[in-house]
C-alpha cells in the first residue's frame, strides 16, 4: 500500500474542506465593510425618520443601497429588515434571489421559493450536484501535486502543472461552491421567516404612490 499517496490525498481533502468554508464565508459577505454599512444605514434611517416626506426616489435608492442591489424594491427590503438578523436576511435574499420570490400579500411569511424550486428534492439534487462538481474540479486542480511522483515529475514541472490546473479548474470549482451556497442560504432564509420581529423601521408606502 502506498502510504505516501494516502497522506497526499488526505491532505488535499482537508484543504478542500477548509477552502470550502472560506469560500462559503466569502459568498455570504463575511468580508463586507461593516463600518461603512453601519454609517450609511444610520444616516439614512436618521434622515428618513426626521424627514417624513422624503421623496420616494430617495427612499427607494436608500433601501437599494442598504441591500447592495439596485434591482430590489423598497417593499422587499422593508420586509427583510423586519426579520431577525436583518443584515443576514438581506445578504441571503440577494444571494439566493434566483430561487426566491417576494409575495407581499402572503402575510408574515412573504418569501417563498419559485415554482420550479418549491420541491425540496428539486433543491437538494441541485445542491448536492454542485457540491460533487466542486470537489471534483477542486481535486482536479490539486491532481498534479498528488500524482507527481507517479509521473516522475520534478518539483518545477509539478508546480507548473499545478498552476495550470488551478487556472483551468479553479474558476469552475468556485462557481459550483457558490451555486450550492445560494441554494443553502435561500433555504435558511425561507425557514427563518418564522422568527419574525414584527418591526418595520421605515414605511415605504410612499414608494408605490
Amino acid at each position: 500500500m502506498d502510504y505516501d499517496l494516502i497522506i497526499k490525498i488526505a491532505t488535499v481533502c482537508i484543504g478542500l474542506v477548509g477552502a470550502t468554508k472560506g469560500l462559503y464565508d466569502l459568498s455570504i459577505g463575511r468580508r463586507s465593510k461593516l463600518r461603512e454599512e453601519y454609517k450609511f444605514a444610520k444616516e439614512f434611517f436618521d434622515f428618513s425618520n426626521v424627514n417624513k416626506d422624503i421623496h420616494p426616489y430617495l427612499r427607494e435608492k436608500g433601501y437599494q443601497a442598504i441591500a447592495g442591489d439596485a434591482t430590489m424594491s423598497g417593499k422587499e427590503v422593508e420586509y427583510l429588515l423586519s426579520l431577525n438578523r436583518p443584515d443576514q436576511a438581506l445578504k441571503d435574499y440577494v444571494m439566493g434571489r434566483k430561487y426566491l420570490e417576494h409575495l407581499p400579500s402572503h402575510g408574515n411569511l412573504q418569501i417563498r421559493f419559485k415554482e420550479k424550486y418549491k420541491s425540496r428534492w428539486s433543491r437538494r439534487w441541485r445542491m448536492y450536484s454542485y457540491l460533487i462538481l466542486y470537489f471534483t474540479f477542486a481535486f482536479a486542480g490539486f491532481a498534479p501535486l498528488i500524482f507527481s511522483s507517479y509521473f516522475h515529475m520534478d518539483l518545477r514541472n509539478a508546480m507548473t502543472a499545478f498552476a495550470i490546473s488551478v487556472v483551468a479548474f479553479g474558476p469552475y470549482a468556485l462557481w459550483f461552491i457558490r451555486s450550492a451556497a445560494k441554494i443553502y442560504r435561500s433555504q435558511k432564509l425561507v425557514d427563518n421567516q418564522g422568527q419574525h420581529t414584527q418591526r418595520i423601521i421605515l414605511s415605504v408606502g410612499s414608494v408605490d404612490k
